[in-house]
């Protein structure tokens, strides 16, 4: 469940570079509303797509396993600041070039190594130090530890500062990928 919250990056970094490529953004960009605004509406689709499948497989393992001592505020919390954040990544990864390919590829070139140093597959009391660093600056470590405390039925004051970080990941990525996207349009 932990890499499902991730999967709406992808997702984004392919629907805004294909509709770059295609013109519809431009075409977009003819409605009166304002440039943060139109990527506000692509990063909630982006968080929608991830949610939905995350509901699903959630559903799906609460049914099958049990959900017995889960915190569901925490847990709905969590998963909706780590869509949220994926879905900025994604955004800013779109913006960042200009073929679909090159999306797909930078995507996984973050995507990938954040798996294996976000806590997914290895506790991150187990790396050296200095890559204990580095999974401190990126968003999916703080996505697993908040998950992991709702799962834990932990209350939300355990998660606050993974969650609060989960926010400040997707201000800033929405607002360099503002940013991003003007400066290319202008």
């Amino acid at each position: 469940m932990n890499y499902l919250a991730v999967d709406t990056s992808s997702m984004e970094a392919i629907v805004i570079v294909f509709e770059q490529r295609t013109g519809a953004l431009e075409r977009l960009l003819l409605a009166p509303i304002r440039l943060p605004a139109l990527l506000a509406g692509k990063l909630l689709g982006g968080m929608v797509f991830g949610l939905t499948v995350t509901g699903v497989v959630l559903f799906i393992t609460a049914t099958a396993f049990g959900a017995q001592g889960i915190n569901w505020f925490s847990l709905a919390l969590a998963l909706f600041l780590s869509a949220l954040a994926f879905a900025a990544l994604g955004a800013f990864v779109s913006v960042a070039v200009k073929e679909i390919f090159e999306a797909q590829t930078l995507a996984n070139f973050v995507r990938f190594p954040m798996m294996f140093l976000g806590g997914v597959f290895v506790p991150l009391s187990s790396l050296p130090v200095g890559l204990q660093i580095v999974a401190r600056l990126l968003p999916l470590t703080y996505t697993v530890e908040a998950l992991r405390s709702a799962l834990a039925g932990r209350p939300l004051l355990n998660s606050g500062l993974d969650l609060l970080a989960l926010v400040v990941f997707a201000v800033i990525l929405f607002v360099l990928a503002a940013r991003m996207l003007a400066a290319r349009l202008d």
